[in-house]
């Protein structure tokens, strides 16, 4: 429960400060660390050389007992007689004079929490036989290790200030491109600006943060194209739908007040009539449009074409009988792909019904094989269309002036927009040739499944 209280209080601190707070705790971990473990190697190191001295000094003057000196290189010496009893020589304060004799081995001793070592080295000189003794304080040890001690916190104190600053220093500069991040999301929110970008170049680090700021411009790049494809069909919608609404409105305003027979209110209810199902079309075309322009890939699988063809084959010879038009299919077998039939259906239909509008009086489709591409052609013997709009054809909502000075040929202009995205929904390409007066020959080209 206490840590589940402190993790949300942890929680709430910027990010700054937890990131700082824990690269100063791993600097004073360190810092510890490394204070006890040169305390530890530097007290066993001086008392390993205060022992090797005390002993290698008592020896040596012992062997020339002449030299004989109270004090020297803080060593303490006394001379004993072989009975233990103390001739000359200086006892440090506190020190017990009747201590044990220890002539093999340096023995530590501690009286009233002062500790001292003290060695014992044999001596004959005239026939007499005695004892030197040589002792060593170990406060001066001690005095020695807290000063450097005291050296090196105070050099472990500036270290980590010192690294705190630079951590601090380099965790705010590291952390800057976040900041620049979080201003321009606040900035694109504030102007509503989806155009706008994160600043990303070749000189910068390719880190985490260069990977998020890549990231975030790819999301900025789809949900600007998903705010343009709202704009665009908002747009659609009003463009195309004010016209069949304004003829609506007149028709029944006209109605209502000049309609005095039966046959002039039938005609009315007919262009109201013609003008609801112009719209009802025109919306189903607008949503197909909408679902195409968000769908990224289409589930595909094997599909015959040749004998979807066929099957639009006995559909439209009927539909063309009826206008005076002569259609011909020269459709070759087998022709598999990968393809969504549905779509691609109306893709070929929508071809087919705009040969239709600008055909004199015959259509040509054509499906064949060459080399790993299915090609399926319709051609038509109209009006073709100028060079220069060829291009044009295949944008949303376009039509060629000529096709509007036509009231039989009408359309909305969304036709074969739906082609055009549905053939490369399917790794294809959509072209067309035309010349003016001779009619025009779309082409659809697919990957072939054999």
């Amino acid at each position: 429960m206490l840590f589940s209280e402190l993790s949300k209080v942890y929680d709430r601190f910027p990010l700054t400060f937890k990131l700082m707070a824990w690269y100063t705790i791993f600097l004073s971990l360190i810092v510890i660390l490394l204070s006890v473990f040169v305390f530890q190697f530097t007290q066993r190191w001086e008392t390993s050389q205060l022992k090797d001295t005390l002993q290698s000094t008592t020896v040596n003057m012992a062997d020339d007992i002449h030299q004989f000196k109270p004090f020297s290189n803080g060593i303490f010496f006394l001379v004993y007689s072989d009975k233990g009893g103390i001739i000359k020589g200086a006892i440090p304060d506190g020190f017990p004079g009747e201590a044990p004799l220890s002539p093999h081995h340096i023995t530590e001793i501690t009286i009233n929490r002062s500790t001292y070592y003290y060695y014992d080295s044999p001596f004959q000189i005239a026939g007499f036989n005695g004892w030197l003794r040589g002792i060593a304080p170990i406060r001066d040890l001690t005095k020695k290790t807290a000063a450097m001690m005291y050296g090196l916190n105070l050099a472990g104190f500036l270290f980590l200030a010192v690294g705190s600053i630079g951590g601090y220093l380099l965790i705010k500069r590291g952390l800057r491109p976040l900041h620049s991040i979080s201003q321009t999301a606040r900035d694109i929110g504030a102007e509503n600006n989806l155009s706008r970008r994160l600043l990303v170049t070749d000189t910068m680090a390719k880190d985490e943060i260069y990977e998020l700021s890549i990231t975030l411009n790819s999301m900025l790049d789809s949900l600007e194209d998903m705010s343009n494809r709202e704009k665009q069909f908002s747009s659609d919608i009003s463009h195309e739908l004010r016209t069949p609404i304004a003829v609506i409105q007149a028709e029944s305003e006209f109605g209502k007040k000049y309609s005095t027979t039966i046959e002039e209110a039938k005609e009315g209810f007919n262009h109201i009539f013609e003008q609801s199902r112009l719209m009802t079309s025109l919306i189903s075309q607008l949503l197909d449009i909408a679902r195409l322009d968000h769908a990224k890939t289409l589930q595909l699988e094997a599909f015959d074409v040749s004998f979807m063809l066929s099957e639009l084959e006995q559909d439209y010879l009927r539909i063309c009988t009826t206008k005076h038009i002569t259609i011909d299919f020269d459709i070759a077998p087998h022709l598999v792909v990968e393809a969504q039939s549905v779509a691609l259906r109306r893709a070929i239909g929508n071809l087919i019904d705009n040969a239709i509008k600008f055909t004199t009086d015959s259509i040509q489709v054509k499906a064949r094989r060459d080399t790993n591409t299915v090609v399926i052609t319709v051609s038509d013997n109209g009006i073709g269309i100028e060079k220069e709009n060829l291009h044009k054809i295949w944008e949303r909502l376009y039509q060629t002036e000529t096709s509007r000075s036509k009231k039989d040929n009408q359309g909305v202009g969304l036709g074969l927009y739906f082609v055009n995205k549905v053939v490369h929904l399917h790794n294809g390409t959509a072209s067309v040739q035309s010349t003016i007066g001779k009619g025009a020959t779309f082409e659809i080209r697919l990957p072939s499944c054999e």
